[in-house]
């Protein structure tokens, strides 16, 4: 029988054992070092989004917050929020959930269904308010909304739930 063929001993079984162990150690050694990030995270400003809400209805643990109007706009898109949308706000264990769907008309006619999801929670530079936007368009002019990650950042306008929203590039 050829060489290839036969069996492993047990010595030659164990050794490869202890070549695999190496490698895999060498590997971690490897890993752990990928954990330093290969750049920054860059973001672009994509807008300012303020929302008129009316009063909260309550629904136990989540209360309901109809969004009645607003505005958006940034450097690529601008335009008004229609009236029917609406937060749910969630009380959970040490923060409040939000679940926002919210339709975007802009100024040339494009419709934009907006959903954004967030947290909310005291910081120790504040409130805490971050949210998770996504957006869907069937306007090819728009189409570019349909394949961007984005983040939102609270802010702070008279009567209104309000946000910048920058796209992760």
């Amino acid at each position: 029988m050829s060489k290839s063929k036969e069996s492993l001993s047990r010595r030659e079984f164990n050794k490869l054992g202890a070549a695999a162990i190496a490698a895999a150690s060498l590997g971690a050694s490897h890993m752990a070092s990928a954990q330093t990030p290969a750049s920054e995270l860059e973001s672009e400003y994509l807008m300012e989004l303020s929302l008129d809400v009316a009063d909260q209805l309550d629904a136990g643990s989540t209360s309901i917050a109809p969004v009645t109007g607003g505005t958006f706009g940034g450097p690529r898109l601008s335009g008004t929020v229609r009236n029917g949308g609406a937060d749910w706000i969630t009380q959970v264990a040490g923060h409040t959930s939000l679940d926002v769907r919210i339709t975007l008309d802009t100024d040339d006619g494009a419709i934009i269904y907006m959903t954004y999801t967030g947290v909310v929670h005291p910081g120790e530079n504040g409130l805490y308010w971050r949210v998770r936007p996504i957006f869907q368009t069937a306007s090819e002019k728009y189409d570019w909304l349909n394949h961007i990650v984005c983040v939102g950042k609270s802010k702070q306008i008279t009567n209104k739930v309000a946000y910048d929203i920058f796209q992760i590039l």
